[in-house]
């Protein structure tokens, strides 16, 4: 990408970590990528860090590209920090009378977020920090029926008022919470998703009480945020939104204000966890809770679809953990009940696996039992002993192994001090294990990558699924580096990484789609012995809840500058076979009306569609009719993306330009000597064999002895072994 000042760009941050990256693209698609450790204390310096590098490798600042850029993502982890560490606000809550408790019960999820080895033994858990005190949390007498599963006239209809809301416990509540000092006040009534009337009035009632008393507090309907089945989950949700959204979104506000100075003139975006992107004032903020991962699968769904990869094992190492996410059948996994810091949430993302396993992990030696122990502390930014961590961690044996280079880091930014490592690793790990220190840094290599092809076996197999049948793409900062040691203890049908891949995340963030999604649950058993007059009265609340969700989607739209015009829908349910229990699966629906037979043949057909691509078709049971527990809709606008054009393909041998040298490193018991080799000088077509270390400025690729690489006409790099 040539120096342009007058291009228009779009600019994607993940904050990981680590690093946080940047990835910057053009108007015609071309892209360029920067790097920068991540400042916890004040995100916008390395956001300003990263815009900066990226900006730089063009020959331009980044006023230059502010100046330009019509839309700035930026994903991080203030929302999960906050709830890891407590300090969110200061919520109030109404309930339905006889909820108060909800908040607290943790329905035996203790084991949440726990170590594999620590989820059996009861001894170790810990209750989950609430997010919310119990002198805060206010019950309103109120009943709203749920609905059920019979057909209509067989008991309450959903949304039907059973006891009328008593206004003055809202009034008295609220007069409380302002007194107990709270910041934002949460409503959650029981089934208000089927009517949210009580919860609007009940807003009113704050609200006015609010102005009343001069207070500046925010309220937030779970109607409004999800209209969701599942209490609990719905409750938690609601509470996240209103503990950590508030907090966060004050903070990203910063790197908004950053970025504005330096000239940038738009809203701050941020990703959704189910792939969508929305500025930071969006009403539903707790959807971007955890949104790395998220980008990772999105650059990986690009890549599938380039290449036509039909199923696809995602794989982002950093230097915190390591993230395994599926495509199967082109169609991506989705997680509609994730867990963070211990909670259940009731929303919707893109389903991906985490163990904490990444090169800034922490390494342990218990002297007696001779034993390593990884973790779980990790160095995060501060890279090991070859950096500034206290401890030594297993970047410092990727440098005293040879495999990544001192004088590299970063492009050569952040200087690593190999000698202090492999001292380090003399008296903290070889010694207390009686053996060589080139001898223990390669056992420990040998146990990290031994866990991460354990959890990239139990990602495939705890599914159901054939690993032959999948090809893995390895990205993140140190997922090219470790890609030789998850090879070797896998069978997959194929394995690649890129070139951006420290960046992949940010990438598959640029690539997202803008869009809003929403979702309403609601109550249809479409049973085969029902006539068809009966069937289509059962899924009129279909067509109402699609008619609802696309008003609030234009509405808010309209907000974040999108005229209706722009506008394009895309439609969807939530189904299970009648006597299926908790999971239902989403499928894409052809249009969002049914008024037909034939459309709820559609809507029957859409679930037998998605669901023999999970299971086996003899897993079939349409006998038993259909339950759809919820519509969702999707609102899209246009947005620019990166284009990965193909180009010719070269000759097997890279130019000589390409050469940078020689360096020794570990393989297999021995140093060997390994060409070094630049990666952004490699070409289609180039192969490199093995032992060699190709080196990016944000990343390194060993090639050990017996395998090769080869670079394709997109410039995926596919590791394979000799003569196979």
């Amino acid at each position: 990408m040539s120096p342009d000042k007058n291009k228009k760009y779009l600019v994607a941050l993940d904050a990981g970590g680590t690093m946080t990256d940047t990835f910057l693209v053009d108007e015609d698609g071309n892209f360029s990528l920067g790097k920068f450790l991540t400042n916890y204390g004040n995100e916008s310096i390395s956001y300003m860090g990263s815009v900066g590098d990226a900006a730089h490798q063009l020959g331009l600042t980044s006023g230059d590209i502010h100046s330009n850029t019509d839309t700035s993502i930026y994903t991080g982890t203030i929302m999960l920090n906050i709830l890891i560490t407590g300090d969110g606000k200061k919520a109030g809550l109404l309930v339905t009378r006889g909820q108060a408790d909800t908040p607290f019960l943790e329905r035996a999820l203790t084991w949440l977020g726990r170590p594999p080895a620590e989820k059996w033994k009861l001894q170790l858990h810990e209750h989950t920090r609430p997010m919310i005190e119990r002198k805060n949390i206010v019950e309103v007498t109120e009943r709203i029926s749920g609905g059920n599963y019979f057909p209509p006239g067989s008991h309450h209809e959903a949304g039907h008022v059973i006891i009328p809301m008593h206004e003055e416990d809202v009034r008295k509540g609220v007069e409380r919470l302002i007194d107990n000092g709270v910041e934002v006040i949460g409503i959650c009534f029981l089934c208000s998703y089927a009517n949210p009337q009580h919860e609007k009035r009940a807003a009113e009632i704050a609200r006015d009480v609010i102005k009343k008393r001069s207070a500046k507090i925010n309220v937030i309907l779970s109607s409004d945020i999800c209209p969701m089945i599942k209490e609990s989950a719905r409750m938690k949700t609601v509470l996240v939104e209103c503990f950590a959204c508030e907090g966060a979104r004050s903070r990203l506000k910063d790197v908004e204000d950053s970025a504005k100075t330096d000239g940038y003139k738009f809203d701050l975006q941020t990703l959704l966890a189910f792939g969508g992107v929305a500025n930071i004032r969006y009403p539903r903020l707790y959807e971007s809770i955890v949104s790395g991962p998220t980008g990772g699968m999105l650059g990986g769904k690009v890549m599938a679809d380039l290449k036509g990869i039909k199923n696809l094992l995602c794989a982002d190492l950093g230097g915190t953990s390591f993230e395994a996410g599926v495509i199967v059948g082109g169609q991506q996994s989705l997680n509609r009940e994730p867990n963070f810091a211990g909670h259940r949430l009731n929303m919707t993302m893109l389903a991906t696996d985490s163990i904490g396993n990444g090169t800034g992990t922490a390494i342990h030696v218990d002297p007696d039992a001779k034993r390593v122990i990884l973790g779980p502390e990790c160095a995060g930014s501060r890279v090991g002993i070859c950096f500034n961590y206290p401890e030594i961690t297993l970047s410092d044996i990727n440098v005293a192994l040879g495999y990544l280079s001192p004088d590299n880091f970063l492009g050569g930014k952040v200087k690593l001090d190999r000698e202090k490592a492999i001292h380090e690793l003399t008296e903290r790990l070889a010694k207390p294990l009686g053996m060589d220190v080139f001898e223990a840094c390669a056992g420990v290599l040998d146990l990290m990558h031994s866990g991460l092809q354990d959890h990239v076996n139990d990602t495939l197999l705890s599914r159901g699924m054939d690993p032959h049948e999948f090809t893995m793409i390895v990205y993140g900062g140190s997922g090219p580096l470790h890609l030789w040691g998850i090879e070797k203890g896998l069978k997959l049908g194929g394995m690649f990484t890129v070139p951006w891949a420290a960046a992949f995340s940010a990438f598959g963030i640029a690539a997202a789609e803008y869009y809003h999604r929403y979702e309403k649950s609601l109550t249809c058993s479409i049973l085969p012995s029902l006539s068809a007059e009966t069937k289509l009265e059962i899924c009129k609340p279909m067509n109402d809840a699609w008619r609802v969700l696309e008003q609030q989607a234009y509405r808010e739209l309209e907000q974040e500058g999108f005229s209706r015009d722009k506008v394009s829908f895309r439609y969807g349910i939530a189904a299970r076979y009648v006597g299926q229990l908790f999971s239902s699966w989403e499928a894409p629906v052809v249009r969002g009306n049914v008024d037909t037979l034939e459309d709820v043949e559609m809507i029957c057909n859409s679930f037998e569609k998605t669901y023999t691509r999970i299971y086996p078709t003899a897993s079939r049971f349409p006998e038993a009719g259909y339950l759809i527990t919820s519509v969702y809709l999707e609102a899209v606008v246009p947005k620019i993306q990166p284009k990965l054009v193909a180009h010719p393909i070269n000759g097997e041998k890279p130019v000589a330009a390409a050469k940078k040298g020689e360096r020794e490193a570990y393989w297999d018991g021995h140093w060997r000597k390994c060409d070094v080799w630049n990666m952004e000088l490699m070409e289609p077509g180039n192969r490199i064999f093995g032992p060699a270390l190709i080196e990016h400025p944000m990343t390194t690729l060993p090639v050990p002895p017996g395998r090769y690489v080869e670079m394709d006409e997109h410039k995926a790099i596919w590791f394979k072994r000799e003569n196979e």
